[in-house]
């Protein structure tokens, strides 16, 4: 009896482990594509807004991607009704590695909106994103001016048994017009034409003539040479990038030390006014000499006659 009452839980709890009901909470999510972020810029025109919908796309997987699309709905949020839509597809992307796509579409109406941005792998929905705008005709006002003035790298640790490596980039930003609420800073670490690595972040309420940087951090194989490309984005718009001039081994920097990198193509800040530099004026070369010798001869001259008369 005992026996066979065993036999009985036991078949019971294998039931339950293999359907599932025991391990639910040990499963674990599958791996998929993610949107990291999302930034929405608008434009006011005579009767509608353009939205310029930027989303921020990694792959945490060690594979590539299947084909990936992105569909963007803007919702008023009181009703939920759908006031525009737009999709595209951008590819597929590497394993262990970031992209951004940018999308300019037309919404008729004004006030507030959601603004949901879907991504599709293969036509299946793997990720959503979500964010409130409020659409309001822009005033006049001065153009923010953000720069860049150089790039700050330094290597955290190694990772994944030193195959790769950890690092911060870290961009100068310096606000030569008025107050920016929002500047969003995109680097990309370039290997060739076919591989490169891209990560972003936000700098929020950069004061006028104020000087700050953006923290990137990023994770590349630690056996590449990289190039460093810098943009600076306020608004929607470019308002400066840069390049670094050769390629930088980042497995050989020492931990934890930063090293400063310039940046070619950036505008410099406009500098303290100085005092200019006197020069010496160059006198041209004259006719003293030959009028002295000239006139010493005239003199001698008027001697001898006058001895000779004498």
């Amino acid at each position: 009896m005992k026996v066979r009452n065993f036999l009985i839980i036991l078949s019971v709890l294998f039931f339950c482990i293999v359907s599932g009901c025991l391990n639910e909470n040990l499963r674990t999510e599958e791996q998929h594509p993610v949107i990291t972020n999302v930034d929405v810029m608008s434009t006011s025109t005579d009767e509608e807004f353009q939205l310029k919908v930027t989303a921020y796309i990694m792959n945490p997987t060690d594979s590539d991607t299947g084909t990936l699309s992105v569909k963007v709905k803007t919702k008023d949020p009181y009703t939920n009704l759908i006031t525009a839509e737009y999709s595209e597809n951008i590819g597929y992307l590497k394993a262990n590695s970031q992209t951004y796509k940018a999308f300019s579409f037309n919404v008729p109406n004004s006030g507030d909106q959601l603004v949901q941005v879907e991504l599709f792998e293969d036509s299946n929905l793997v990720d959503d994103y979500t964010t409130q705008v409020e659409l309001i005709q822009k005033a006049d006002g001065t153009v923010s001016n953000v720069i860049l003035t150089d790039l700050m790298i330094e290597t955290i640790q190694a990772t994944n048994y030193g195959e790769d490596i950890i690092f911060e980039a870290s961009p100068g930003l310096y606000n030569q017009g008025d107050e920016v609420n929002k500047v969003t800073v995109v680097v990309t670490a370039v290997v060739d034409d076919y591989t490169e690595y891209i990560g972003s972040t936000i700098v929020s309420n950069l004061e006028a003539n104020q000087r700050k940087r953006g923290t990137v951090r990023m994770t590349v194989p630690a056996d590449g040479s990289y190039s460093f490309d810098v943009k600076v984005i306020v608004d929607g718009e470019v308002t400066s990038s840069g390049a670094t001039s050769t390629s930088i081994k980042v497995h050989d920097l020492k931990l934890d030390t930063p090293t400063t990198y310039e940046l070619l193509g950036t505008e410099t800040p406009v500098a303290e006014d100085m005092p200019a530099e006197e020069t010496a004026e160059e006198e041209s070369p004259g006719f003293e000499i030959p009028v002295l010798v000239i006139s010493m001869l005239f003199a001698a001259g008027a001697i001898r006659r006058k001895n000779r008369e004498q």
